[in-house]
């Protein structure tokens, strides 16, 4: 047992962030995305996020980390808010930390490709030109996202 632990100990930690960024996010997945009905959101009356996305910010890895861009669109408003995290493995997932400590979440792949987006009880929050957007990670009906994969050019 020790002598696992000593090998994972020595692996260098790009290579570890490389890969989960890998697994996460192949070339033909540029961008995770969700658009939620009408149908879905008359079951969720709390939910206040209408569109989500998430990808690989432009240079992608930094240092250890992933960098990721999220977009979100609110209910009622239409209103578009943006925030950028940082990523690193963590199990078979990623641990992700909102710049400007604006809350956390995780992201795990699930059956065909989909990524699971769970806010962590910090929150997450995100800001546009004219205000920010705290999505609670305690309450309401924000607190998982299941994206699917979309092209690049397909992502809002």
């Amino acid at each position: 047992m020790i002598k696992r632990i000593a090998v994972l100990w020595f692996l260098p930690l790009p290579l570890l962030a490389q890969t989960g960024a890998t697994a996460m996010f192949p070339p033909e997945a540029a961008c995770f995305q969700r658009q939620y009905d009408a149908a879905h959101l008359a079951k969720h009356p709390q939910q206040q996020v209408v569109d989500i996305a998430l990808t690989p910010a432009e240079g992608q890895v930094v240092s250890t980390s992933l960098v990721v861009d999220i977009a979100v669109t609110l209910r009622g408003t239409g209103a578009h808010y943006i925030g950028s995290a940082y990523c690193e493995p963590e199990g078979a997932g990623l641990s992700c930390g909102m710049e400007g400590d604006a809350g956390a979440f995780s992201l795990s792949l699930r059956n065909g490709g989909a990524l699971l987006l769970a806010v962590s009880p910090l929150g997450m929050s995100f800001e546009n030109e004219q205000d920010f957007l705290t999505i609670s990670g305690t309450g309401g009906d924000d607190r998982t996202f299941l994206m699917q994969p979309v092209a690049a050019a397909d992502c809002f």
